[in-house]
């Protein structure tokens, strides 16, 4: 591809930070960003794709290049393929000529086939909310060159939508998620800051961990909305039941945990996390008898991060490889 333009490049940085600071809404970044990158790297698809916080399916958020019905029928699972990857760990895909990856390239594919494609987590404090879709007619018109560019509007899209979700709850100065009785994450994540600190001054050593529920949209479809909400409730209540006062439990994300267990090495960590997944799995939920389990991913400070950023995205990989080892199952990271 062409040398960018540094010059057009930095002024679309400056358009859209002043539309972030100026817009309380995230619809009209959004439109921005797709309609600039178009723009800049004459797409014949861009998507912006986001999770749906209330199903946990994919959805076309806002988009060049897809025909209304597409993006009408579009829904899929977080799959643990390419995408799946992308979204648990950030992990980016790259395919500069289609003809080359054909496996591949038929699984990020949206409504066309493309010569070139990139596809970009979107994520604002360690937490996924989707990704970015680009993919042009031309091979070789996407390399590695362009990510970095396309990485910057991608997280400029992240944070137009949290700070439309902050400004329509005002987070409500509270620290709990009230359907689960856990903190809320910005709360969970304040806590774990200073237990690191905390950690790294007395040379301790601690596990955070992430779960998440293995059948939660099979129990959405089969007992309905409200029961599923109950059952994450229950299972919530569960989880704490397995906890010391020290410990710590938030919500993560819309069927996840995310577990601070303290003062444990990594054989302590795995067991407790075993414990865990055999108290989730050995109880009933609602008065329907739901039967579910929990897939979890361990990472203990500090082996796997001295930094809260490297455990979350230690603990998300671990959290990954877990679910795709099969329900109920365990996961301790390894940088193999």
């Amino acid at each position: 591809m062409e040398a960018l333009d540094h010059e057009k490049c930095l002024r679309l940085m400056t358009e859209i930070l002043g539309l972030l600071k100026s817009k309380g809404q995230y619809e009209e970044v959004f439109h921005f960003i797709v309609d600039r990158i178009v723009r800049l790297f004459h797409c014949q698809t861009c998507a912006i794709i986001l999770i749906d916080p209330k199903t946990e399916y994919l959805k076309v958020e806002n988009s060049f290049g897809l025909s209304l019905t597409f993006r009408k029928e579009f829904q899929r699972k977080l799959a643990t393929g390419a995408i799946g990857q992308l979204l648990w760990t950030g992990k980016r895909v790259l395919i500069s000529d289609s003809m080359r990856d054909l496996g591949l390239a038929s699984e990020v594919q949206l409504e066309h086939s493309f010569g070139s494609c990139a596809c970009l987590q979107i994520a604002v404090n360690h937490r996924t909310l989707g990704y970015l879709h680009v993919d042009t007619v031309e091979p070789q018109a996407l390399d590695e060159a362009v990510l970095p560019v396309l990485q910057n509007l991608a997280d400029l899209a992240g944070i137009a939508y949290l700070k439309a979700r902050l400004l329509e709850d005002n987070m409500r100065l509270d620290r709990v998620d009230h359907e689960t009785e856990l903190e809320k994450y910005t709360p969970f994540l304040e806590r774990l800051e200073e237990y690191m600190e905390r950690a790294a001054q007395s040379n301790e050593s601690f596990a955070l961990m992430i779960s998440d529920v293995d059948n939660f949209k099979s129990t959405a479809l089969t007992y309905g909305y409200d029961a599923s909400h109950r059952m994450l409730g229950e299972m919530a209540t569960v989880i704490k039941g397995q906890l010391r006062t020290i410990d710590a439990a938030g919500r993560y994300g819309f069927d996840e945990f995310i577990l601070l267990r303290a003062n444990v090495r990594q054989g302590e960590a795995t067991e407790f996390a075993r414990s865990l997944g055999k108290a989730v799995a050995g109880a009933a939920y609602t008065s329907e008898a739901i039967s579910s389990s929990v897939s979890t991913g361990v990472a203990v400070y500090p082996e796997h991060g001295t930094t809260v950023e490297e455990l979350v995205l230690a603990a998300k990989y671990a959290t990954f490889e877990a679910q795709r080892s099969g329900r109920n199952s365990v996961v301790l990271y390894s940088k193999d």
